[in-house]
């Protein structure tokens, strides 16, 4: 049975388990403090703001790839680029669960007026809107198919993106085709180039390997280029769900010829241990 989702556009039940982990957090510590020190440690305790709620978004963040950091009495924040990975596989090594995600038609869109004062930190942000696979319908205006709220409220807690931005919901854009949306937030012309580049590369070896006898050495520097090149592919990739990919997307196919060939490359190295 296919169960009917319950969407509201002031409610992202990310955002609302959070909150309530803090809060309960909060009335554990300030029980604590009153079984301990007495109930004027409670009143004195509650007239300072707890900083959970801040130091939890800017380790999300973190995790995604964004630093932030307070610099001084400054007011905007100073934003920087990880220059690691987030831990784990990035997500394009598990592109099906993007490709099979039921879109309910909703986009996000984020708008925002960032002063020329702060343009570093508008520079580093639109760098990260990108990592975060949101496409650019102008140069303040992003778009994004699934529901960024969470992201959001910790750009806004931890990076002060509130003062500058605002975030909407629409089942259309501009009237707008939601193809047209596509074509005009990401350059899946210079995407459909790299898969394509990626697939005829990837086929070569896949015979190559299936035709001949090879060491470890040349197995191993063969997953290498391989890993680069599918990375080179992907990393700008919006994986979209099937329903919005235009006709000419070439991803799929890039994602089944990298299994073929990994797997051939993992059975090979697995016979080359075994002797």
């Amino acid at each position: 049975m296919d169960w009917v989702s319950y969407h509201h556009p002031d409610l992202s039940w990310p955002v609302i388990r959070r909150r309530a982990g803090v809060e309960l957090m909060e009335c554990l510590e300030l029980a604590t403090l009153f079984l301990s020190r007495g109930g004027w440690a409670v009143v004195n305790r509650s007239c300072y703001p707890n900083k959970a709620a801040y130091q939890n978004a800017v380790s999300r963040l973190h995790k995604r790839g964004l630093i932030v950091k307070r610099v001084g009495s400054a007011q905007t924040p100073d934003l920087s680029l990880a220059n690691a990975e987030p831990d784990g596989l990035p997500e394009y090594f598990r592109p099906e669960r993007h490709w099979n995600r039921t879109w309910n038609g909703i986009w996000y869109l984020m708008i925002y007026d960032i002063p020329e004062v702060d343009k570093k930190y508008r520079n580093v942000l639109r760098l990260f809107l990108k990592r975060m696979r949101m496409g650019n319908l102008q140069k303040s205006v992003w778009v994004v198919s699934r529901d960024i709220r969470p992201e959001f409220s910790d750009l806004c807690k931890a990076a002060s993106l509130d003062g500058f931005a605002y975030l909407f919901e629409a089942r259309t854009v501009l009237g707008l085709p939601s193809q047209r949306v596509v074509e005009d937030a990401w350059n899946f012309e210079r995407l459909e180039l790299l898969q394509t580049r990626y697939c005829d590369a990837a086929h070569c070896n896949l015979h190559q390997l299936s035709t001949g006898s090879y060491s470890g050495e040349e197995l191993a520097v063969l997953a290498r280029m391989s890993i680069d090149a599918y990375h080179a592919a992907f990393s700008e990739d919006p994986l979209l769900p099937s329903k919005l990919l235009p006709k000419n997307y070439q991803g799929k196919a890039a994602f089944h010829v990298h299994t073929q060939l990994f797997k051939q490359l993992t059975q090979r190295l697995d016979a080359l241990s075994s002797k």
